[in-house]
């Protein structure tokens, strides 16, 4: 056993001694869940039970991100909904999702990783595409948000 988790058994035991395996317990459910929002933590990837589309509306029209059941991941762009809708469902039947646009403080850079910890790796983006990053990451975050509803 190594020094650190010869430490933690012992502060275990000595958190029952004192205040009883009730205390313990909420601690070290504390510490997991502190544990799971550290940046280098491992994040499964979304795997949602059903397609969820997630819709901006952008410069070229409507744009959408498609995950699907086994998580890949699609960017879609249709100069009106329902033709996204219509290319879209040439292939999926999604749930969607319509994107509220952003409107906070946060970079993409820090959008894109609160993202990735949610479980979704979100598209590149390329300038030039018919529609602005954040209108990307708004999209995915629409698709997270509507994934974690259900």
């Amino acid at each position: 056993m190594t020094d650190w988790r010869a430490d933690l058994a012992g502060a275990v035991a000595r958190g029952l001694d004192a205040d009883g395996l009730a205390a313990v317990e909420a601690a070290l459910s504390n510490e997991t869940d502190r544990l799971r929002s550290h940046p280098d933590a491992a994040v499964e990837a979304l795997r949602p039970e059903v397609a969820v589309l997630g819709v901006a509306e952008c410069a070229a029209g409507h744009l959408g991100v498609l995950i699907t059941e086994d998580g890949r991941i699609s960017v879609h762009v249709a100069a009106t909904r329902s033709g996204l809708l219509d290319h879209v469902r040439e292939t999926a039947e999604p749930f969607v999702a319509a994107a509220d646009a952003y409107v906070g403080s946060k970079s993409p850079a820090e959008r894109r990783d609160q993202l990735r910890r949610g479980g979704l790796a979100a598209p590149g983006w390329y300038s030039g595409s018919g529609f602005t990053e954040s209108e990307l990451l708004d999209a995915c975050e629409a698709v997270l948000a509507a994934v974690r509803r259900s």
